[in-house]
Parts: structure tokens; C-alpha cells; sequence
């Protein structure tokens, strides 16, 4: 949360100093001071750390690189990942992770939200963009405290919402709180598969090959039986999923959760554990076997696990899919901001040319969606 108080906010105005990074070199040299100072904020998630972002920009990024970071003398103070590209025939400013990050309000310290933004606005007066399209970010977002003139047009929209579960009191209790339904589904499916033959539950604490080739594999085979691509088919997401996966392995940023069934692998969940809670990114089941139900089965066993290992959310992430609120979830509001320049700027018509051309990146990174 912002601290506010006026006459502070004045002076650290003044006191801030602008930095716009614009090459990839410079944005991997400023990566430790940047994450050094992302873990001193409050909220932020694994999405908002530089190691996640700099993977989407080398594998997604396109246009001009244009991260805004602030400083009150050397001290880093907040740092606002964008780039500006051509979109839908307009330059647009868009937040670098848009697509397949679920959180991205920018790392921001809480005592400089105000005069961070308030230097924000005056430099958004000198960039060349037509409209400013930044979405996943928090129901109370610092950007919120934008204040623009008539020259613009401001609009904060819901965004897609995030779900989590409240790790809360014992792991019994939270079964025992489901319903009949749920609990009778999960017990049958575990006595049919054991009949058939082995289960395993297996938890892995960082990057292994055999569960990341499933992973993706059981992924996409899903989808295209449902006659879809699915997200990592449908934005080519597989090596920077691989990226992600061994960066956050070595700083013991991942768990996987995987199901075996007579030895083969039928289920898996790839999370991100970061503050004690554990971000469910993407989750896939063999659809050969979908009468066993691995998928939910794989849930209840890694809920099982996070309460033994005293974690105090699950967050499911993007969508509200029916099944995460029998499971106990709750929707965590987002919101989008759009900033529309309403005066007519000179430009070159390919000034932002990109190198690769930016999209939308696909949302279905559900279990049994």
C-alpha cells in the first residue's frame, strides 16, 4: 500500500531521478539491483521479479524497450517494465509480461507511490505513444493515483480476476469444509486407479527434465483432443517455459507436483513458491486417462503438501473457473488502465517496427478448465 503525505511527496518529487533503459544489455547489467530492490516490496509476486521479465522480453519483447526506472540518488525506488511498439495501427506503451504474467503492477516503494507517479505522468508528456494499455494489475494499483489533463483520456476497467485459497487451520479442517460431492470424487477416483494398478505422488523441488517434457507434452495433448491449442501450442511458449523453469529452479523458485500411474507420468503442476505462498502457473493431465480424474487428485495431494509445509496460500492465478471455488477459493479483483493521448503526435509510421511482432498471450492454464 502507498504511504501518503503531501509534503513528503513534494519533496521526494524533486529529489527523483529518471532512468530510461532501452537496450537489453543495460536492462541484464541493473537485474540484481532491480531484484535486490523487488524483494523489499510488499505484494509483489514472482511475475513482477526482473528474472521473469527479462526471460518474456528475449522471447516475446518487441519494438522499442523503454523501462522507467526511478531513483532518489542512486537508491532504486521504483521501476516501471514497458516497451513501445505498433499495435492495431497505434504506438502503443505496453507493460513488458503482458499475456502470460497474472500480476504486474510495477515494483513501486510503498513511501515514494506518489511522487513516483507523479514523475510518471510528466514524462508520459514527453514520449511518443497514442495510448497506454496495461492490464494484471492490482484492484489497488499505485498507477490508480495517475492524474492526466484534458489532453488525455483515462480508463480503469476490471481486469480478468486471480483466485487463491487461505491456507487457514489444518489441512483436515479445509477438506473437511468441502463438499460431499468433491471429497466422494477424489476418494473414488484414488480407489478405481489403485485397483488398476500403482500411484505416486511426487514432489520436486526445481527443474527436471522428465517432469518439464511431460509438463508440456500432457499440456498440449489435452488441449488438442479438445480441439485446441492451448498456451504453450498456441504462443509458442515451450522455451520460454523451459527458461523460466531452470532460472527458477536454481533459486529454488519452483516446485512440481506429479502424479504417476503404473510408473508413468499422468499429471503435473509446475508452481512458483515465492513469500510463502505458491503460485499454481501451469498444470496439465493425460486426457488417455481423464476417467481417473489425476487432475484432481494431484490438486488435493498438492494442497496436502502445502499445509504440511506451512504455506499460506494457494493462488490458482488468472480465471474463475467453476471448479477452483469448490476447492475453497475466493477472486482476487484486478484491474486495467488505459491511457489514451487525444492530441496528434508526429511520427515516422514504422518507428516501432518490431523485430518480432507482439500478441495477445493466451489464459488457459486451468486444471480440467
Amino acid at each position: 500500500m502507498c504511504q501518503k503525505n503531501s509534503a513528503a511527496t513534494l519533496f521526494a518529487y524533486f529529489m527523483l531521478g529518471l532512468e530510461i533503459v532501452d537496450h537489453t544489455s543495460r536492462f541484464k547489467e541493473i537485474e540484481p539491483e532491480w531484484l535486490s530492490f523487488a524483494n523489499t516490496v510488499p505484494g509483489l509476486t514472482p511475475f513482477q521479479l526482473p528474472t521473469w521479465q527479462l526471460i518474456w522480453w528475449k522471447r516475446f519483447g518487441s519494438g522499442e524497450l523503454h523501462i522507467m526506472v526511478f531513483r532518489n540518488r542512486s537508491l532504486m525506488v521504483g521501476v516501471i517494465p514497458a516497451f513501445l511498439h505498433s499495435w492495431n495501427n497505434k504506438r502503443q506503451m505496453t507493460l513488458i509480461g503482458s499475456g502470460i504474467s497474472d500480476y504486474l503492477d510495477p515494483a513501486i516503494s510503498p513511501s515514494y507511490c506518489e511522487a513516483v507517479v507523479d514523475c510518471l505522468r510528466d514524462h508520459l508528456h514527453s514520449v511518443d505513444y497514442e495510448v497506454c494499455d496495461w492490464q494484471d494489475l492490482s484492484q489497488d494499483t499505485p498507477l490508480k493515483l495517475l492524474q492526466v489533463d484534458e489532453s488525455y483520456t483515462l480508463k480503469i476497467a476490471p481486469d480478468t480476476p486471480c483466485t487463491e485459497i487461505l491456507l487457514s487451520g489444518s489441512f483436515e479442517e479445509f477438506w473437511g469444509a468441502r463438499s460431499s460431492d468433491l471429497r466422494r470424487n477424489v476418494r473414488r477416483y484414488s480407489d478405481q486407479a489403485r485397483k488398476s494398478g500403482e500411484l505416486q505422488f511426487q514432489t520436486v523441488r526445481g527443474a527436471d527434465p522428465e517432469l518439464v517434457d511431460s509438463l508440456i507434452r500432457l499440456h498440449t495433448a489435452r488441449w488438442e483432443r479438445a480441439g485446441l491449442p492451448g498456451m504453450v501450442a498456441a504462443n509458442g511458449s515451450a522455451e520460454f517455459l523451459r527458461e523460466v523453469i531452470e532460472r527458477f529452479g536454481r533459486a529454488r523458485m519452483l516446485y512440481f507436483f506429479s502424479m504417476r500411474y503404473q510408473r508413468k507420468i499422468v499429471a503435473v503442476i509446475a508452481s512458483f513458491p515465492y513469500r510463502r505462498i505458491l503460485y499454481s502457473y501451469l498444470s496439465a493431465f493425460d486426457p488417455e486417462h481423464e476417467h481417473f480424474g489425476f487432475g484432481r487428485m494431484l490438486l488435493f495431494e498438492a494442497l496436502r503438501h502445502s499445509y504440511e509445509k506451512n504455506y499460506l496460500v494457494w493462488n490458482f492465478l488468472r480465471g474463475s473457473e467453476p471448479y477452483k471455488y469448490s476447492w475453497g477459493a475466493r477472486d482476487i479483483p484486478r484491474c486495467r488502465l488505459t491511457l489514451s493521448r487525444q492530441t496528434q503526435i508526429c511520427h515516422t509510421s514504422d518507428a516501432y517496427s518490431s523485430r518480432r511482432a507482439y500478441r495477445p498471450i493466451g489464459q488457459d492454464r486451468a486444471i480440467e478448465r
